[in-house]
């Protein structure tokens, strides 16, 4: 009997009350482990969208300006080095080459007359405005040309005539983004080289048929010259650009020039030395450009393309693009000028064209006469302000961290609400990057 008790008490096992209450303290900790889980992966998502942001934000602005400190870069300065007397401040004009040379062959130039897109900027016509002609005659490129932005909005950019060789803009695959600035900057980058010119008499050096005996010093570039390119022989007052006939060895001898050889003036007194004017003369363009998601998942953001679309930050150099970073969902510039009465604002590159504020263009260039846009040429800083997300969607954000700041403005957005590029904001974290470029080229 006692046996039979200790083994029905043996094989009783747990009571319902007992597993119920197993199950409950089980189901609890599973719903504690998968909350710490979500949480934590949310927080993990949440920060690593935004070092991204952070990444992208800083490596944009960094690269931006080391090509916006160089706008317009020639030799030594952008002034001629000699001061002259003005109605309101000293007037210390701008250098501007002279080109003797045929074809330029300059790519993303601005709008030419009647606000023409062009395909290349080979010289400046009669009327000032860049032309896909040949020269027959010598002329003086004005610095103007060395910086030109617009103003975009969803429609139409202002001035008209972008760069030809940007896609249009919309909101589909391989489109320019709306709402985005664009910006063309060009400079003289590189070492050069001293030269011996073959004649005792400098200025002889811009003869048809005349030889430069390159002279290269220690730290400079190495040669680059070919048949066919062009040469900028410059000091710090004054510069040409020549055609290069033939090449042999570190001696150029020029090509044929246009009538007006007597315009070189080069002085011959100052440190004199050669660019490439062909390989080493950068122009670089701004804008944003969008690409598809490659995730399959992604949610579309656009009415029109059914992928997933990210904006990015392109770098177009002499008509090579190259993507910088993704996630910019806008881009716009503001341009420090200075005008006639010396006083710098800051303006749009629509402000600028309109002539906003009562601007007055500064005396020009030696040579230069007749010059449409000729605010362009008093740029002295530039402000660029980009719009930069975590370019991946971070679900269930709260509102506060949907807003965002740009250009002075709050914003609040929802999944649906449509930026100005006419993308869907998504559920996306958003902060504005600016860079307050100096051109440093404009000391003296």
């Amino acid at each position: 009997m006692p046996t039979t008790s200790f083994a029905r008490q043996r094989n009783s096992g747990f009571t319902l009350i007992e597993i119920m209450v197993a199950l409950a303290l089980g189901l609890l900790l599973s719903i504690g482990i998968i909350s710490l889980f979500g949480n934590t992966s949310r927080t993990n998502r949440l920060q690593n969208g935004l070092a991204r942001l952070q990444e992208n934000g800083r490596f944009a602005v960094t690269s931006m300006e080391t090509d916006l400190r160089m706008t317009s870069a020639q030799y030594c300065s952008n002034f001629a080095g000699s001061a002259a007397p003005g109605t309101v401040v000293p007037v210390l004009p701008l250098r501007a080459p002279v080109v003797l040379a045929p074809s330029l062959g300059l790519s993303d130039p601005g709008p030419g007359a009647g606000d023409a897109s062009l395909a290349t900027l080979n010289s400046i016509d009669s009327s000032g405005y860049p032309s896909v002609a040949a020269a027959t005659a010598g002329y003086i490129l004005s610095p103007r040309y060395f910086v030109q932005g617009y103003s975009c909005t969803t429609g139409s950019c202002t001035p008209n005539g972008i760069p030809s060789g940007l896609p249009p803009a919309g909101t589909n695959v391989d489109q320019r983004q709306r709402g985005s600035d664009v910006l063309t900057i060009r400079y003289q980058r590189g070492t050069g080289w001293s030269f011996l010119s073959s004649n005792a008499a400098a200025d002889a050096s811009c003869a048809t048929g005349a030889t430069l005996r390159l002279n290269p010093q220690t730290g400079d570039d190495l040669l680059n010259f070919s048949a066919g390119q062009l040469a900028l022989v410059t000091d710090c007052i004054n510069s040409s650009i020549v055609p290069v006939g033939s090449v042999a060895g570190n001696v150029l001898t020029l090509g044929n020039l246009t009538s007006g050889s007597g315009m070189c003036l080069n002085s011959g007194s100052h440190d004199m030395r050669v660019f490439n004017f062909s390989s080493d003369f950068s122009t670089v363009t701004y804008y944003v450009r969008l690409k598809a998601d490659p995730s399959p998942d992604a949610r579309p953001n656009s009415s029109t393309s059914a992928a997933r679309l990210i904006p990015v930050l392109m770098r177009r150099e002499n008509g090579v693009e190259q993507e910088l970073v993704q996630g910019v969902d806008q881009l716009s510039f503001r341009y420090g000028v200075q005008d006639a009465t010396g006083r710098t604002r800051f303006f749009s590159a629509a402000e600028i064209e309109a002539g906003a504020g009562g601007l007055q263009c500064a005396p020009p260039p030696d040579g230069v006469t007749n010059e449409p846009g000729c605010m362009w040429r008093s740029v002295r800083l530039i402000e660029a302000h980009l719009l930069v997300n975590t370019v991946d969607e971070i679900m269930n954000l709260d509102p506060t961290s949907r807003g965002y700041h740009f250009l002075g403005i709050d914003y609040a957005t929802t999944d649906a609400t449509l930026l100005p590029s006419g993308l869907k904001a998504g559920s996306m974290l958003r902060r504005e990057f600016i860079a307050y470029v100096s051109n440093r080229n404009y000391n003296f």
